[in-house]
């Protein structure tokens, strides 16, 4: 996959984190006028906008691909299998993953929204 490949699969991750309601609330609260340190915010912040976009980074191989492994998520979006199995677990335990079955010994893994 090319540089420019990956920069557009991770600024459509990006658009589609960006209606996340996690980083809507993340982001209102400066709105909002709640007194929080702004170093701890700003990290924060930058922490919740970067899982939010692996996170649909996997969605996206998900539902461009349908069924895969972590090793295969692993190849399609070029983050680390640590990492992939980081969010795995979070969408899984959000519901919109599911584990469906095993491939090559690893876990398959298909959308479920």
């Amino acid at each position: 996959m090319s540089k420019i490949e990956k920069l557009a699969r991770k600024v459509d991750a990006a658009i589609e984190a960006y209606k996340s309601q996690r980083l809507r609330w993340i982001f209102a609260i400066s709105q909002v006028g709640i007194n929080v340190d702004e170093a701890h915010y700003r990290k924060v912040t930058r922490n919740v906008v970067c899982d939010e976009i692996e996170r649909q980074m996997v969605i996206g191989a998900l539902r461009e691909h349908g069924e895969l492994t972590v090793s295969e998520m692993n190849q399609i979006t070029g983050m680390a299998p640590n990492q992939i199995i980081r969010h795995v677990l979070a969408l899984r335990k959000n519901g919109a993953i599911t584990e469906i079955g095993e491939k090559k010994n690893e876990y398959l893994y298909k959308l479920t929204l």
